[in-house]
């Protein structure tokens, strides 16, 4: 390798940490940035909001019960960074474990779910977060933004404050209840469910601006 690719490396290394060092002081305060030319990749109105971002160490980590997947993956190593962010609306509460390979922004975070609403759910008991995660983890190119991707983290984030929002505005109202639905419909939907697992819209449209399934 050439000193002048490592130069290079070693520049996008530094902006990389700098981006990501200002993006964590907004996330501090439950702000998440998302700049201009990537607010298409989002409906206008985000109900669902970032309460909590916070340093974990790699010991506790691997100790939380919904990490196991990444754990057993070889995908946790003690050289990564770990974080707890903590998206709230109305009394649903959505735990996200961060994984953040040095490698950032050119290897995206890892995101791990266990949702509090009407129970615990997590990828080991409930298909949608299933689906959440890999909405998360799996379809995150287009969230990299301009090239060299430093809003990949607070677009990640912004897709998951979506994300409980549509899990939660899809669910059936338990007609004998009293009183209004907690979360009316905002999101335009083609389909609510599908399939026998009753499966989510969770894809976004930007064009159109209407979820449907993947």
């Amino acid at each position: 390798m050439s000193s002048l690719t490592t130069m290079k490396l070693l520049k996008t290394r530094v902006q990389c940490r700098l981006a990501l060092h200002k993006q964590f002081g907004s996330l501090e305060y439950g702000i998440v940035p998302v700049t201009s030319d990537c607010h298409y990749l989002f409906p206008a109105k985000v109900v669902s909001r970032l309460v909590k971002w916070v340093t974990i160490a790699h010991e506790d980590y691997v100790e939380l019960h919904f990490t196991k997947d990444i754990v057993e993956a070889g995908l946790a190593a003690d050289t990564n960074l770990y974080y707890m962010a903590l998206v709230e609306r109305g009394t649903a509460k959505l735990q996200a474990a961060v994984v953040l390979n040095p490698g950032y922004s050119f290897i995206p975070l890892i995101f791990q779910l266990c949702l509090n609403w009407k129970g615990e759910k997590t990828n080991s008991n409930a298909d949608n977060i299933r689906a959440m995660e890999s909405e998360a983890n799996v379809c995150y190119k287009e969230l990299c933004g301009p090239r060299p991707g430093h809003q990949l983290l607070t677009n990640q984030l912004q897709r998951l404050c979506v994300l409980l929002d549509v899990y939660l505005e899809t669910e059936i109202h338990d007609d004998s209840m009293e009183g209004p639905k907690e979360f009316p419909q905002e999101k335009t939907c083609l389909r609510l469910f599908r399939g026998p697992s009753r499966m989510k819209p969770f894809k976004y449209n930007h064009p159109q601006g209407f979820f449907s399934h993947c």
